[in-house]
């Protein structure tokens, strides 16, 4: 059996114990959007994602990926610089606008000549992270725990924020 059978199907093998329960957790897989025009991005992208227990849903342009979002429960995209009709500046305004923020992870492209430059320009817009080519596993591994950890604390903590206005709500009377 290769690695990415294995790994789909025990995503333990990859993953901590921690994070392959979080995957398996619960019965609908996480959602992760990658937005790029990027061939080699594209291949790359699918060729890693496609060893965990993720659906995983492809854009090109930013219409696409405010179609999807408003469509699609997206625990994290992953976006390249360009996109047919804008940059990774656009997605990362429409993630950040969601009722639950979501994680915007930047790929770098192959031939990204001022990698440092780039880097720096996505997390001053807020980014989640940022991804260089060669894409490696460790560095997928650890995004995604991040991003789905980071994810679940902010839907926890929204659900514990409507429980606590109910109750105020309820014993002020207006509930």
């Amino acid at each position: 059996m290769d690695q990415a059978a294995a790994a789909t199907k025990n995503p333990a093998t990859i993953l901590p114990r921690e994070s392959a329960a979080q995957f398996q957790s619960s019965a609908v897989p996480p959602v992760v959007l990658v937005a790029t025009t990027d061939p080699v991005i594209s291949e790359s992208m699918h060729n890693l994602l496609q060893m965990y227990p993720l659906r995983t849903l492809w854009a090109k342009g930013v219409g696409e990926v405010r179609a999807l979002l408003a469509k699609e429960n997206v625990s994290a995209c992953f976006c390249g610089f360009w996109l047919v009709d804008g940059t990774y500046r656009d997605v990362v305004r429409l993630l950040k606008r969601q009722p639950v923020e979501i994680p915007a992870i930047i790929v770098c492209e192959p031939a990204c000549p001022n990698e440092y430059r780039d880097y720096l320009a996505a997390l001053n817009i807020r980014a989640f992270d940022f991804i260089c080519h060669p894409y490696r596993k460790t560095d997928l591994v650890r995004i995604l725990q991040a991003t789905l950890s980071e994810r679940a604390h902010a839907a926890r903590l929204r659900g514990s924020l409507v429980d606590t206005v109910n109750v105020l709500e309820t014993r002020a009377g207006l509930g």
